[in-house]
């Protein structure tokens, strides 16, 4: 008698704490802003739930042999079903339409069909239970079904499995041991509200995580900190109380006395670990980082943040105040100062705040002498934080709340100084000091990149020049030549009057080229000129005559029909002495170097052959147009085939080579005629 009253007992506190805890889940589903079916029904199985263990834990009836118990039962696992048929189907839609589905009627009309029987008793109890069995693996069908169809957000649906599983495979259990033997296990019946219990917290698990239901259950942080040193105090105190009988129990003659200075002991270290901020402060952060959503949504914060980096335009003037206004938005401050210290502080941009005062300089300098090795983020409104104590800090002249580092591989690059009105300013606990770093991580990368955009954009400008240059010197040498070969003539000629008239046209066009490249060097760059239409056979012969008379062989131009073109003619000409100079350089005085000129279509098409050395395929393809490239030694500069090249492309046109080592080499330049 007394074993059953004590199971009695037992079974009324199992089910009394079941009807608490679901009751408490229950009111928080109703404060979810949410209206959608599968809340709608998982407060209705919640409601039921609580039901169900209040009746049982003030019934002393055997269960599944009233019709009470009977309607309770099923009435649970119909709600169960229709949840699982809402999760199946994500459906959002309202739940009259939601039950316009005939699955569901259909299930419905089956259930309540079988509870229906259930009531006319005119079935055994092992049939009985037999029946709920099978309803039992119905719900768990549907349970796997869920979990297959889940796909990527099995993550999310993982907790609600185990949970509803777990209950359903036990009352599984618990059926069949009852259909074999007719009769309920009392011990496995009193388990059964504990099971429920137990499985509670990964149903609020499973709500939290589940998007798709949007179903935000919150619990403050503050309340689950504090039961949660309840809860430890007093699981510490039944520990205690364990080890003070187990003291007494063997400890003899002094038993008493060592029980005594054990508990005196034992809440003396309880009541400092309770009074402890330190410890406090490490459980908070453990139970704000594993039990609760963070404060900022960390994929759309740092999406943002990326966007507007990516919209600043690194040209602009004001790009360090766009700079420091996204580190702003990052984290809804509205004033703050961008400092680079080179060595001394140097502000980079400022918004919504004055210059920085002489307090604020003694806090910056006294951060550089403690901090400049740590990458520690400081909270002047923190007073119990070491470094504000050190500073003896004067609230009136500092307009800064954080002060955030900015390191680079040689040390302290900068630093940021963020502040916001008191009623938007952030607490620096662990989850803000994170979401710092990495903003500071990605803003800090952008500053050094913008850094090294400038230093290049120097180097290129430096080295645009350089490059003209080389043009103009290649040009001059040309020039040089030019001039050279006219002084050369000019002994034996001087008296000849068409050589008079020639060398003046020579002298005046090295005149207008020179004219030409002195622009190109005031301007650091190649001046567009106006286009000109001219007969390209005509400017190849006086190529020939006025500037390739220097060398042999001397090229010659076969019979060809006049082909005309519209293009920068000087620049044109320039590209094409190159090439054939260097046909000549390439060939001995007996060979030859011959151009062809034609018109396919709509290109004109130009080819220098020689019969000179020849080059390599791999000559061709790795130096032939790489500029600053020579073979010839001091005497050439190497960007002669490169210019071609570039001139060619530039036209809409094309530059090939064919050549083979010993045989020679022809270079075939093809260029729109309506360019």
């Amino acid at each position: 008698m007394q074993e059953f009253w004590s199971q009695l007992a037992l079974d009324k506190i199992g089910f009394s704490l079941t009807a608490a805890g679901y009751l408490f889940f229950f009111a928080l589903l109703l404060s979810v802003k949410a209206r959608n079916v599968p809340r709608t029904l998982l407060i209705g199985y919640t409601l039921v739930t609580v039901c169900w263990a209040l009746v049982y834990a003030l019934a002393a009836h055997a269960p599944y042999q009233s019709s009470w118990s009977i309607w309770l039962e099923n009435s649970r696992l119909l709600l169960l079903i229709l949840f699982l048929y809402a999760a199946l189907h994500n459906t959002h839609a309202l739940l009259a339409t939601f039950f316009q589905r005939k699955v569901v009627w259909l299930s419905c009309l089956l259930l309540i069909s079988w509870t229906l029987l259930a009531q006319l008793e005119i079935l055994p109890l092992h049939l009985l239970l037999s029946g709920q069995l099978l309803i039992c693996i119905f719900v768990l069908a549907l349970l796997e079904a869920l979990y297959r169809r889940s796909g990527e957000a099995r993550w999310q649906f993982k907790p609600l499995i185990i949970a509803l599983g777990v209950v359903i495979l036990f009352d599984f259990v618990l059926l069949a041991e009852g259909s074999l033997f007719r009769q309920v296990d009392a011990q496995l019946w009193s388990a059964r509200s504990f099971i429920q219990l137990l499985m509670l917290p990964m149903l609020v698990i499973a709500v939290r995580r589940i998007k798709a239901w949007n179903i935000r259950v919150y619990i403050s942080r503050d309340i689950v900190l504090q039961s949660s040193l309840v809860f430890g105090a007093g699981a510490y105190l039944c520990l205690l109380a364990l080890a003070g009988f187990y003291i007494r129990y063997s400890g003899g003659a002094w038993s008493e006395l060592l029980q005594a200075i054990f508990i005196v002991l034992g809440f003396a270290l309880l009541t400092a670990l309770v009074l402890s901020d330190g410890v406090r402060r490490k459980l908070r952060v453990f139970i704000e980082k594993h039990f609760f959503e963070n404060t900022f949504d960390y994929r759309v914060k740092w999406l943002e943040l990326t966007h507007r980096l990516r919209q600043i335009d690194v040209n602009n003037d004001k790009v360090h105040q766009e700079t420091l206004q996204a580190w702003l938005q990052a984290i809804g401050y509205t004033r703050g100062i961008l400092l680079r210290l080179d060595p001394q502080p140097r502000a980079l941009a400022r918004i919504n705040r004055p210059e920085l005062t002489a307090e604020e300089y003694r806090i910056i300098d006294g951060y550089i002498r403690d901090h400049q090795h740590s990458n520690w983020i400081i909270d002047l409104q923190q007073a119990h934080d070491p470094f504000v104590q050190a500073m003896k800090l004067s609230a009136a002249n500092i307009d800064t709340q954080l002060i955030i580092p900015i390191r680079a591989k040689d040390g302290l690059w900068g630093l940021c100084l963020l502040n916001a009105e008191a009623n938007l300013q952030l607490k620096l606990n662990w989850e803000l000091k994170d979401y710092l770093i990495a903003v500071t991580e990605q803003i800090a990368s952008y500053l050094f990149l913008l850094e090294a955009t400038k230093q290049l954009m120097e180097n290129a400008q430096f080295a645009a020049f350089s490059r003209m240059s080389a043009f103009v010197v290649h040009d001059l040498k040309n020039i040089t030549a030019q001039l050279g070969l006219l002084q050369k003539n000019a002994e034996r000629h001087k008296d000849n009057p068409e050589f008079i008239e020639d060398a003046f046209e020579t002298i005046a066009a090295s005149k207008r080229r020179m004219d030409k490249m002195l622009a190109q060097l005031m301007n650091k760059e190649r001046t567009d000129e106006t286009d000109s239409r001219f007969e390209v056979g005509e400017l190849i012969q006086q190529l020939i005559h006025n500037r390739c008379q220097g060398q042999h062989p001397i090229p010659t131009l076969a019979e060809h029909a006049p082909v005309s073109i519209r293009l920068d003619k000087e620049r044109f000409a320039n590209v094409l002495f190159h090439l054939i100079d260097n046909a000549q350089y390439a060939t001995p005085e007996n060979g030859s170097v011959s151009i062809e000129l034609s018109q396919k279509r709509d290109f004109l098409v130009l080819t220098i052959t020689d019969t000179g050395c020849g080059m390599s395929p791999d000559f061709i393809q790795q130096r032939l147009f790489k500029p600053f490239d020579s073979t010839k030694g001091n005497a050439g500069m190497g960007i002669g085939a490169y210019d071609a090249l570039v001139f060619a492309q530039q036209s809409g046109g094309a530059l090939e080579v064919q050549s083979e080592v010993g045989l020679g080499t022809t270079f075939t330049m093809r260029l729109p005629l309506n360019y």
